[in-house]
């Protein structure tokens, strides 16, 4: 997600609907009782959950789980756990990616629908992954209006991405990679049959996790036939990258989403050499990377020339890989929500009306809400209000709404 100020920066772990404090140890001590856990492998207790450093074997298929992990933060009347499990992120490239599930308490006598959330930007360093932080603190939760969805008897379901919380690049803004992964973390729900969940599942992003939302509904039908996919939602979702970095590099105060960006490109591209788009002045800020979940946006907005002259020359490594990550088209295959907060600069509302556009070119109804004077972070809030409910009507079979332009 590309901030466009060092506030916003910061706001989107202390503020956003987000703990600042981060769970070292998420541990089965204080949470539900052993015998109520899934019939999955208990893993380790700590930080050590996290450790998993082997490859899947061959054999693996996307959704099996390598282990589990009791989580003591799940919103009152659920359970919660930490979770390892297979993805293919690419064709033929099999990973270990954590994630986290949440199921209400008590039996269901019919099966639960499940709702995939999409997480925004957290920072590239393992420890700034989601399911290493606390859910949230007071009434504020990391994930937007999860309460409401447990209530109504929801599978809240949710991936770290690739590379985010286990050893490895974390994928940040390569969409495919992180929407194979969201796919399979509900393989996963499937594979716990004490959840009893359905194969249908709403779901939804906020602004990496928009990109995320947009590339799961492109490819859901044909990477995860088995799920139906009924709806879903955006709030302020950031999709093209090679747009967005373009225009990050025209903001000093931006050199620090524009670095952060390169590693996920480069983790699904390994071809690609920092040298060709940084100079060496700005490559000396890569290790601010793992320092924090956004120091590198301090570190880097005293850069004088951070970028090489030709560092995204139409025909040059970057912008191919940039664009490669862009080429994708909505599937037509569910009905959206959009909700956009008009004083946006981060995506602002004529990128926004892009997304919109094109989706309702490919035949999707598409319901969009945009907010008089709310930017980024504010949106998110007016967003948790309206989703549970636009969910419930289609899980429910009701007819979507849609406001697309004519003509």
């Amino acid at each position: 997600m590309p901030f466009t100020q060092r506030r916003i920066a910061k706001a989107a772990v202390a503020t956003s609907l987000a703990a600042l404090a981060f769970t070292a140890c998420i541990s089965a001590g204080s949470a539900a009782p052993k015998s109520d856990s899934p019939s999955a492998r208990p893993g380790p207790d700590g930080t050590t959950f996290w450790d998993v450093y082997e490859q899947p074997p061959e054999t693996a298929k996307p959704g099996d789980i390598y282990w589990i992990q009791p989580r003591s933060d799940a919103p009152s009347g659920a359970r919660g756990w930490n979770v390892v499990y297979v993805s293919e992120i690419q064709p033929g490239v099999k990973k270990y990616v954590s994630g986290e599930i949440y199921v209400p308490t008590g039996a269901s006598n019919a099966p639960r629908d499940m709702v995939l959330w999409n997480h925004e930007t957290t920072g590239l360093a393992d420890n700034c992954a989601p399911s290493r932080r606390s859910l949230g603190e007071g009434d504020r939760s990391r994930v937007p209006a999860i309460q409401d969805l447990l209530g109504r008897g929801h599978v809240v379901a949710m991936s770290d991405y690739p590379g985010q919380a286990l050893p490895g690049p974390s994928h940040y803004m390569a969409g495919q990679v992180n929407a194979r992964a969201s796919l399979d973390v509900l393989r996963a729900v499937r594979n716990l049959p004490e959840l009893n969940a359905s194969n249908r599942f709403v779901e939804y992003g906020w602004s990496q996790g928009g990109q995320t939302t947009m590339h799961v509904e492109s490819i859901a039908r044909t990477y995860a036939p088995e799920f139906e996919g009924l709806g879903a939602a955006l709030i302020a979702p950031a999709v093209r990258i090679r747009e967005l970095t373009g225009n990050s590099m025209q903001h000093p105060e931006l050199a620090g989403y524009v670095i952060s960006t390169l590693p996920g490109i480069k983790a699904a591209y390994p071809h690609l050499r920092y040298g060709d788009f940084l100079t060496a002045e700005a490559m000396e800020q890569l290790p601010v990377l793992a320092d924090g979940c956004f120091d590198i946006w301090d570190s880097a907005s005293t850069l004088r020339d951070p970028y090489q002259p030709g560092a995204m020359s139409p025909d040059g490594p970057w912008w191919k890989a940039l664009t490669a990550v862009d080429d994708f088209r909505p599937a037509g295959t569910m009905p959206f929500a959009v909700y956009q907060g008009s004083a946006d600069t981060t995506t602002p509302v004529e990128l926004t009306a892009r997304e919109r556009a094109a989706l309702c070119q490919a035949g999707s109804s598409v319901d969009y809400h945009e907010f008089p004077g709310l930017d980024h972070e504010s949106v998110v809030p007016e967003a948790a209000a309206r989703f549970p409910g636009w969910a419930a009507d289609r899980f429910a079979g009701e007819a979507a709404p849609s406001n697309c332009p004519r003509g």
